[in-house]
């Protein structure tokens, strides 16, 4: 075989090289149409930090056998304990299981959003011992995310 003929199967053709570029601008304008959005995916990200926060809260109450408050402020939540696990006495943060030395909160609200401010309380059972169920909402308006949390069950319910 000559030479010749081993340069001509060489390569891409012409068609190959504009459907590569092709697909590859599309996947760019759908890139930089995720991350144009950030505080939307920050939202999210806090909201689903703060439902699992409060599961935490109602895990850690049965586990412990102590009253576990979680404490909402329009940008933030925490989840307090009683220094000798005595009722009504929510002087004592809760440590966060994944950096004990630090407390379990989160003020990291996204700019524009808010929550909706509150207090629940679970018992040594896990159960809800202040009253109705209670509605939390992150929004900034336009976008909300919400979760219930169940007065009779402790049930944390995405809404």
């Amino acid at each position: 075989m000559s030479l010749v003929s081993y340069r001509h199967d060489a390569g891409f053709s012409l068609i190959e090289l504009i459907t590569v570029v092709v697909l590859l601008s599309i996947l760019g304008v759908v890139a930089l149409g995720r991350f144009g959005n950030q505080d939307a995916f920050a939202a999210r990200g806090f909201f689903d930090d703060t439902v699992a926060a409060v599961r935490f809260a109602q895990k850690f109450a049965v586990s412990s056998g102590c009253e576990i408050r979680v404490v909402t402020t329009a940008s933030s939540y925490q989840l307090l304990q009683g220094t000798t696990c005595t009722a009504g006495d929510f002087a004592d943060a809760v440590d966060n299981p994944a950096n004990r030395g630090q407390p379990y909160l989160n003020s990291n609200m996204p700019a524009g959003f808010s929550l909706t401010a509150g207090s629940i309380t679970f018992d040594a059972e896990g159960l809800r011992s202040d009253g109705p169920p209670a509605v939390f909402t992150l929004t900034d308006g336009s976008t909300s995310y919400s979760f219930e949390v169940h007065g009779a069950t402790g049930l944390v319910e995405v809404l």
